[in-house]
């Protein structure tokens, strides 16, 4: 007798752990869709000092922008945000995520930036001059209008792109929130 009794505990415990399992799916496919994940900027909103960003340029470049480029590069993802105004510059941040590369850590820069005049293409342009904590290569950008920025290589020649990407960086609303494609 004892061993049916034994027999009969595992089968209840059996029966048990399966009604368990039949909750526990019935709860995960009524609880509705997992709200979708979202992503505030990159950057304070103020720097140090208190002064408001005032402005996000953002866009994927090409891997050429280092020399020489990082193995397995994909693009780049770059951006530059800057406080303060043209009249009253304050400080910078950019930031650099090299994408493909299996090292997804985002590189950033900061300093303080000015207001210059000329290109290679115009002498009269306003030039946007990065401090020496910028890497060499990314001290020079020459707004256009309010909602792109080149970056300009040392002629002070707008970069030229490849048939994938370019060097334009585009404006960006200060402070965007990202969601998540689901």
């Amino acid at each position: 007798m004892p061993a049916v009794g034994v027999r009969g505990l595992r089968l209840a415990v059996r029966v048990g752990v399966l009604a368990l399992a039949a909750v526990v799916v019935a709860l995960i496919l009524t609880r509705g869709p997992e709200a979708p994940q979202t992503f505030g900027p990159w950057y304070p909103l103020t720097n140090q000092a208190g002064a408001r960003a005032s402005a996000d340029f953002e866009n994927h470049v090409p891997c050429t922008i280092d020399n020489p480029p990082v193995a397995d590069c994909q693009r780049v993802k770059l951006g530059v945000v800057l406080y303060g105004t043209p009249a009253a510059p304050s400080t910078y941040l950019i930031s650099i995520v090299r994408v493909g590369t299996g090292d997804d850590t985002r590189e950033t820069h900061e300093g303080t930036w000015t207001v210059t005049r000329g290109t290679a293409l115009d002498p009269a342009a306003t030039v946007y001059q990065l401090d020496m904590s910028a890497p060499a290569h990314l001290r020079a950008f020459w707004p256009v209008g309010d909602e792109i920025l080149y970056l300009l290589d040392k002629t002070r020649m707008p970069r030229p792109g490849d048939a994938a990407y370019g060097y334009a960086l585009t404006n960006i609303p200060i402070g965007q929130t990202v969601q998540a494609p689901r």
